[in-house]
């Protein structure tokens, strides 16, 4: 999976929903480091991490991978 590309997603959603990254990072419990290094595409989150996002965001892991294959 293309970190880039994974990132890129997260940030369209979390644009999309008007949400800034401090915002994200108070509802998720992430820091807000770690989110703006995995927009980057940097970095190697937890898939406990990456959850918690997507929970926040409403995106589906299964269908964001494998759209990220398919690119």
């Amino acid at each position: 999976m293309d970190l880039k590309v994974f990132g890129q997603i997260i940030r369209e959603k979390r644009n999309a929903i008007g949400l800034k990254q401090e915002e994200l990072s108070q509802q998720s419990g992430v820091a807000i480091k770690t989110i703006h290094s995995i927009e980057l595409g940097k970095g190697n989150p937890a898939l406990k991490t990456i959850l918690r996002i997507f929970e926040i965001l409403a995106l589906d892991l299964l269908i964001v991978a494998s759209k990220n294959t398919k690119k």
